[in-house]
């Protein structure tokens, strides 16, 4: 079972118009699991140094860092990441600690500063510009086994940042530093677990009768988010052709919303976007790079569907996530969003979690009989939207095209 996530407070400030507003550097909740820095490896690798301009020590690279069994090698060529080419500088606080936006099972995310201003080369769309000043993340291995998954996660944004219209779906990928294992990445400091608990709180403070039959984002807000995020996953299944493998509020950051059009109160104020790809795998026969065999690296329970939490699906190496699975978790994870709630079921304990879990295609009525049950009323909004995406069976579950459409109606 993954490890736990438990809600990291973050400084929050509200403006007139509802928005967060975060410090300059606040802390990045939930980025799971996260990141790297670089240290000089290679003569003319690039380099990640700390604040105090010291090269960073990553942990010794294992000697082959594509173990069998963990990446498909093609037959034709070794498939390769895109590189990231310039020299970062990790930022620390005024204690001299090293500044971090998320820590996780796998890796840690730092915050650091790009040290080029040129471009970096190979991308195809081509990266942004990372300027002198520019604030990156970097996603670094914290155990020596994780080297082989953050490579393959590398592998899988570089195919995602290749496919048409990424950078409406999924975080910015800057490049892989093979010398240190590492993930650069644009930092995007708000997740929606840590966005979920200021407004389940703001609701709790201002309790309504009049709303408490409503997500606590509002109805309007609730179905904007919901469009945004299925839309998202139908691009992630059928145009880049990708499972992500581990859905949740702490896997999807809130990035300033960029369209102005959509500056109402009906329109959710942030573009949610997917992070954390290294449970995922690519399933297009077509596509460049092939992905682990073995793809899932995390399970986080209530949001996994339960055809994965069987004690034969936990016991069997073989068994990988599907889109159905991403349908299950989207579904469950927008639950969580309505009732502001992001355990589902309070009060119990993980081994009481797990056992409602495996039963999760009853997940509306356990969630209806429980403490924020009356934001899911029977026949309403949220149980419409999310019935047909959490059924028993994974054959019958509604497809994120179908769901598309189905929320769109």
């Amino acid at each position: 079972m993954a490890a736990k996530h438990p809600p990291v407070q973050l400084a929050l400030q509200t403006s007139p118009d509802g928005k967060l507003q975060l410090p300059q550097h606040a802390p990045l909740s939930h980025l799971t699991p996260p990141g790297t820095p670089t240290n000089e490896g290679v003569k003319g690798s690039p380099r990640l140094v700390d604040g105090c301009t010291r090269p960073y020590e990553s942990p010794p690279p294992l000697d082959n860092c594509l173990e069998a069994g963990k990446i498909e090698r093609s037959s034709k060529r070794l498939p390769v990441p895109l590189e990231f080419l310039q020299d970062l500088e990790l930022r620390r606080d005024a204690s001299g600690r090293l500044m971090e936006y998320g820590r996780g099972a796998w890796s840690v995310v730092y915050m650091a500063l790009s040290r080029s201003s040129s471009q970096t080369s190979g991308s195809t769309p081509p990266a942004s510009p990372a300027t002198a000043n520019r604030v990156l993340a970097v996603k670094t291995p914290i155990r020596r086994d994780a080297h082989s998954i953050l490579q393959a996660e590398a592998l899988t944004l570089t195919h995602l940042n290749r496919t048409p219209g990424h950078e409406r779906h999924i975080i910015q990928f800057h490049g892989y530093i093979s010398s240190s294992h590492s993930i650069v990445m644009s930092a995007v400091p708000l997740a929606l677990s840590t966005y979920i608990e200021y407004r389940a709180s703001t609701a709790r403070q201002n309790f309504s009768t009049r709303t408490m039959f409503d997500p606590v984002l509002g109805i309007s807000q609730w179905r904007d988010l919901s469009k945004k995020l299925i839309e998202s996953l139908d691009w992630m299944h059928n145009h880049a052709h990708v499972v992500h493998g581990d859905i949740k509020p702490h896997n999807i950051l809130l990035r300033p919303r960029q369209n102005e059009e959509d500056d109402n109160d009906d329109c959710f104020p942030y573009d949610p976007i997917f992070v954390d790809f290294s449970s995922s795998h690519v399933f297009s026969p077509d596509a460049m790079f092939k992905s682990p065999s073995t793809a899932m690296s995390a399970l986080t329970p209530p949001f996994t569907a339960p055809e994965l939490l069987s004690v034969s699906s936990l016991k069997s190496p073989g068994v990988i996530s599907t889109t159905a699975s991403d349908v299950f978790s989207l579904a469950v994870t927008l639950l969580a969003v309505a009732t502001g709630d992001l355990l589902l079921y309070p009060g119990l304990n993980s081994m009481q979690r797990l056992a409602m879990s495996r039963d999760g295609h009853r997940v509306l009525d356990y969630v209806r009989s429980g403490p924020n049950g009356s934001r899911v009323p029977r026949n309403g909004l949220v149980e419409k939207t999310l019935k047909p995406a959490v059924s028993k069976d994974p054959n019958d579950r509604i497809n994120a095209q179908d769901w598309l459409s189905l929320v769109d109606s």
